[in-house]
């Protein structure tokens, strides 16, 4: 059964929003509209699916040889600069025009 969907505005804290567009890129959703879809759908029909995890715990192996962490100082900055190292969009708004400074005489 089709449904059309419907256009909405929706405004969402910066946190919020930064978690929505990981979540849409993890799962490779083409927009934002549809990674809000999908989550507003899971919460209609009883929670979210079992594959998105709600916890942190489990997800960190540690190296069967490294079991101290003494190489893991190396190995983060392997993945921050791997991860710096990868192009990105910025855009930058204009600076506000200035205000022409009136004087006043005295």
């Amino acid at each position: 059964m089709f449904m059309p969907k419907q256009p909405l505005s929706v405004t969402l804290d910066r946190d919020n929003l930064v978690w929505l567009r990981g979540r849409a890129a993890s799962r490779k959703r083409r927009s934002l509209s549809e990674a809000l879809d999908e989550l507003i759908t899971q919460a209609r029909l009883g929670g979210l699916a079992g594959d998105a995890p709600r916890s942190v715990i489990g997800t960190v192996d540690i190296a069967a040889d490294d079991l101290g962490l003494e190489r893991a100082d190396e190995y983060l900055r392997g993945l921050i600069g791997a991860s710096v190292a990868r192009p990105t969009l910025v855009r930058e708004r204009p600076p506000a025009p200035k205000r022409a400074r009136v004087r006043r005489r005295g």
